[in-house]
């Protein structure tokens, strides 16, 4: 395994923590299928992983921190910080993963 993969199986890690805390199901499962495969030395796990971005309803527009009140849309408290750090992780894990793929072609 190399140093990009060990590194994208650090970020997807870090992934799966923040989504887990917002009490998202589906992105996290995607995510730890994901890692599981880089685990296990699948390189399926890039182009599974890069699949979740594009497209509408993708793994770009996801966007955490957000709640229901009685019933009224609300932000969870930092919630900006919250899609900082998301948004920088998200953007890192596509970056390994593309240069995953593009040292393999």
């Amino acid at each position: 395994m190399g140093p990009k993969t060990q590194e994208l199986i650090n970020v997807l890690g870090q992934l799966i923590e923040i989504l887990e805390s917002d009490g998202d199901t589906h992105w996290n499962q995607w995510m730890r299928s994901a890692r599981a495969r880089l685990l296990d030395s699948d390189y399926s796990g890039v182009t599974y992983l890069l699949s979740a971005y594009g497209g509408m309803g993708s793994f770009n527009d996801v966007v955490l921190g957000q709640s229901r009140v009685d019933g009224v849309f609300a932000w969870k408290p930092g919630h900006v910080e919250l899609n900082e750090q998301f948004d920088t992780l998200r953007a890192e894990a596509a970056r390994l993963a593309e240069a995953i793929r593009d040292s393999q072609n």
